[in-house]
């Protein structure tokens, strides 16, 4: 069981990500069924392009942040371009980090699209930079002082 993470809470992980990649082949499959193969394609690539970041985390990571990599498992929406740990996390800075990126997937989802982010972490903070000027983060700023926000 990965460090940190309750049983359920690693259920629950690996049943939303299971379910995201599942929800990926379904649209695939249609729009095969649908004779729209640029569309199929697109779709692969970007299925493609989460499940590599989330190689990428897995990669980087100390075991202290592991529940990071679980969290964005189940972030379809969220795609990890670049990550560079400096540091092992400490205290409560993973759980905070861990709110905040789900908060980011239910916005990302609810407005349906994506994001692509560079992060960097430290012993308390998490840096998260993207590009995207018109994602307002002014609001998250006082909730998650563990999460460094920057654009990029």
């Amino acid at each position: 069981m990965p460090h940190g993470l309750e049983h359920g809470t690693v259920l629950e992980a690996f049943r939303r990500h299971r379910h995201d990649v599942l929800n990926h082949l379904q649209i695939i499959r249609a729009l095969i069924q649908m004779n729209r193969s640029e569309r199929a394609m697109a779709a692969i690539d970007r299925l493609a392009e989460w499940l590599q970041s989330l190689g990428r985390v897995q990669q980087a990571v100390f075991s202290s942040a592991e529940p990071v990599v679980w969290v964005l498992a189940g972030c379809p929406h969220v795609v990890v371009a670049d990550i560079v740990v400096e540091q092992a996390p400490e205290g409560d800075a993973v759980e905070q980090w861990v709110a905040f990126l789900t908060e980011l997937e239910a916005r990302l989802a609810a407005e349906g699209r994506s994001l692509r982010v560079k992060l960097r972490i430290g012993a308390k903070t998490l840096r998260v930079e993207w590009d995207a000027p018109e994602l307002e983060m002014a609001d998250w700023r006082d909730r998650y002082p563990h999460v460094d926000f920057a654009r990029g």
